[in-house]
């Protein structure tokens, strides 16, 4: 599986992905409590982590090309059905022009992985082209059961 692809005149290069945990929003190893969820919007459910991958994306044609990173990348693998992204640092950036490049996060909440669940990918789909991109992930959160 390549960490790297082009399709319909843009290439992305998967670079790594890390867990965010929200650890500071839960104090119930240190004796206090858990944080309910709707009093933290926007954060994992319970028993989820945030993915960011990390990726490049390059406008390798002549022409500019749009793109939009929350309707293109899924989250396949692991435990449950694929995720779609939470959100993504690329903001309202939506055009690259020829020769242009830029580097962003899209982020996934999602259940980590046990080491016999099968590994996490991400799935392009452009231009009615699809492929499937490994990540390098890195250790997972504590208090979660990763790889």
């Amino acid at each position: 599986m390549p960490g790297t692809a082009t399709l319909s005149g843009i290439t992305t290069a998967v670079s790594r992905a890390d867990w965010y945990a929200m650890d500071a929003h839960s104090m119930d190893q240190q004796g206090g409590y858990q944080m309910p969820a709707q009093m933290m919007p926007g954060a994992p459910a319970e028993g989820e982590a945030r993915l960011g991958v990390r990726l490049t994306l390059h406008n390798t044609s002549e022409l500019a090309r749009q793109f939009n990173p929350v309707e293109e990348f899924l989250l396949l693998g692991g435990s449950g059905a694929p995720r779609v992204p939470h959100s993504d640092t690329f903001g309202r950036l939506t055009r690259l022009n020829p020769g242009s490049a830029v580097d962003g996060t899209v982020y996934f909440d999602t259940v980590v992985p046990k080491p016999d669940d099968p590994p996490l990918a991400l799935r392009w789909v452009r231009g009615g082209e699809e492929v499937i991109l490994a990540i390098s992930i890195g250790d997972a959160p504590s208090g979660h059961h990763g790889p």
